[in-house]
């Protein structure tokens, strides 16, 4: 059986990214200061997910799926896209599903999960 890495255990609830078999699960990360606007919640969000997949052995060029909440879907999606286009790689874009959701915090406007496969 493969071992399983966690990284970054947080609160005796979770770990923020796990590897097993070849793929990186992280999960679902919020921003730090959420008194910004959903783009400026976005571009933290991006930045961590970057430290957790160098963490894991990977990197943005490696995502297989990403899932994407938004607070307000209809109002915030362009702005989060903004974000998203400058950050995410034009030649391997990953699959993404984006919906709108009730939020563990009334300050959170968005939180991204993501798969991405790890180099062996």
């Amino acid at each position: 059986m493969t071992s399983i890495k966690r990284i970054e255990p947080y609160a005796g609830i979770l770990s923020h990214a796990s590897v097993y078999n070849g793929v990186v699960y992280v999960t679902g990360q919020v921003a730090d200061d959420c008194s910004q606007d959903v783009h400026g919640q976005t571009q933290q969000i991006l930045e961590r997910i970057d430290a957790l997949l160098e963490a894991a052995g990977s990197d943005k060029s490696h995502i297989l799926f990403a899932q994407v909440w938004l607070k307000h879907a209809v109002q915030d999606f362009e702005e989060m896209n903004k974000a998203w286009r400058a950050w995410a790689p034009q030649h391997s874009l990953p699959s993404r599903a984006t919906v709108e959701a009730n939020m563990a915090g009334e300050e959170i406007l968005v939180e991204i999960a993501i798969q991405a496969a790890v180099e062996a």
